[in-house]
């Protein structure tokens, strides 16, 4: 928390100087936002209520009440800079989020280079993945397997560019893949690319390559992740959202570590808006990781290790009284390859039920002068 709160000093009082140092400067903006997410979760397999369930970042705690994250943030821009500070707490940072900034969810500064150009530095959330780990940015609060083994946040720096109404681009020079504070002495590098094919719909391709073994291990492990999504919007009625994910590792297969190993992933989620307050969501989902070189290896009943195989279904309904709350409730089944101990329940099993409910609800007041 201390560091957390040295790096929300530098960059703001970067922030602050800058302003102060340059009187052309216009338009300024402060936001100030605030979210919290509350949950009851219950599972069918059994674990001590302090511990988290394998596998998901919300609703975390077996036949518990808990809040998933509460949140502050501050968003400073003008003309010419900007920069963001967040700072969280709840059982998502806590489940998932690097030790070293744990109450740090996002700390960057940026800089306009020209026209729709942007150079920004810091921390961020990652940009890689279909889903977001917020539930406020996802029609199901529960997130797929798939997006808890992708990044949730990541440090470096960003140069972003507002081609056209239709087009948007980020190069990414980064730590590495999930990373703060990076393990070795080598550099990843990532890009995100969104085209606006209509009003209507979208598609975006993320990447992100770079070495993830210490720098003391003998081989070399060079990651390639990437990631497409689509989303689809009919009427403000029916969304459509379908993501596919494909990654490669050198130096990484299960039976000859000499080989490089594959992983591939997909989600479909599709929602019903079926009047201005309710909605029904329904969610697919699949990951293959036979390595483990992602999501890491699992016992199975034969004595040995695998990565990770399973697929999941997820059914939910949406209440919003307002834009800025939700209330929400979600049923998921999941079930592993039948010889994975994924889970327990009285003894190993590969399958898990899930029941969720999540409360949410955020604002934001922006001050200009």
């Amino acid at each position: 928390m201390k560091n957390s709160f040295k790096l929300l000093a530098i960059l703001m009082a970067g922030a602050v100087s800058i302003v102060k140092g340059q009187d052309s400067l216009k338009n300024n903006q402060l936001t100030i936002s605030s979210y919290v997410d509350a949950y009851s979760a219950t599972h069918n397999t059994q674990s001590p209520q302090q511990d988290f369930q394998p596998y998901t970042a919300v609703g975390a705690r077996d036949n518990s009440l808990g809040v998933n994250i509460a949140q502050i943030g501050l968003n400073f821009e003008n003309d010419h800079i900007r920069s963001e500070v967040i700072f969280h707490a709840g059982d998502i940072p806590l489940a998932t989020w690097s030790s070293d900034y744990q109450y740090l969810q996002a700390a960057n500064v940026g800089m306009k280079l020209s026209e729709g150009l942007w150079l920004d530095a810091g921390f961020f959330s990652t940009h890689l993945g279909t889903e977001s780990f917020l539930p406020k940015n996802n029609n199901l609060s529960s997130i797929a397997v798939l997006t808890y083994n992708e990044p949730f946040y990541q440090s470096g720096a960003k140069l972003s560019w507002d081609v056209s109404e239709t087009w948007y681009v980020e190069g990414w020079v980064l730590n590495g893949y999930h990373s703060f504070v990076d393990n070795n002495d080598s550099k990843s590098v990532g890009v995100l690319v969104n085209y606006n094919i209509s009003d209507n719909t979208s598609i975006t391709y993320t990447n992100l390559y770079g070495r993830e073994n210490d720098d003391d291990f003998p081989l070399k492990q060079r990651r390639f992740y990437q990631n497409v999504y689509l989303d689809q919007n009919w009427n403000d009625q029916v969304f459509l959202t379908i993501g596919l994910d494909y990654a490669t590792q050198t130096n990484s297969d299960i039976d000859n570590i000499e080989d490089p190993a594959g992983l591939f992933g997909g989600l479909i989620t599709a929602r019903y808006q079926f009047s201005p307050k309710w909605s029904v969501t329904g969610r697919g989902e699949l990951i293959n990781d036979e390595s483990g070189f992602v999501t890491g290896l699992i016992p199975d009943t034969d004595g040995g290790q695998k990565g990770l195989e399973l697929f999941g279904v997820t059914m939910g309904t949406e209440y919003r009284p307002v834009e800025q709350a939700y209330l929400r409730a979600e049923f998921r089944y999941l079930e592993a390859k039948d010889n994975l101990e994924l889970f327990f329940d009285g003894e190993p099993t590969n399958s898990r039920v899930e029941f969720l409910i999540t409360l949410g609800f955020e604002m934001e007041k922006v001050f200009g002068f």
